[in-house]
């Protein structure tokens, strides 16, 4: 895997898991307005991380792609608590440890 392929599957999960914050901030009671904007902020970030998944699926294979999009499983929840106060317990983070290790582990 190259340095821009490694780039580009990093750049799809942040991608991703923006667009999930920002789907779950327009779901709060924000002004109509606001709402409108940081919904359609997820949706273009959602698109976004899709177009740059396909583009480096042509030179990937899936396998290689799929453990990255487990990153997803550190920053959603992690911006959930940073940014919505929510509360993670101790033994969730334990099972992503684990999740994340198993993924590491396939990596090398």
């Amino acid at each position: 895997m190259t340095f821009l392929e490694f780039s580009l599957c990093v750049i799809a999960v942040l991608g991703s898991s923006a667009s999930q914050l920002c789907l779950k901030a327009a779901s709060h009671r924000l002004p109509a307005p606001r709402a409108l904007w940081t919904l359609g902020t997820g949706a273009a970030l959602m698109l976004f991380s899709i177009f740059v998944a396909m583009l480096v699926l042509r030179t990937l294979q899936l396998s290689q792609l799929v453990p990255f999009a487990a990153g997803a499983y550190v920053l959603v929840p992690a911006g959930g608590r940073i940014f919505f106060g929510e509360d993670i317990p101790h033994y969730f983070w334990i099972g992503v440890g684990l999740i994340m290790t198993g993924i590491i582990l396939t990596l090398f």
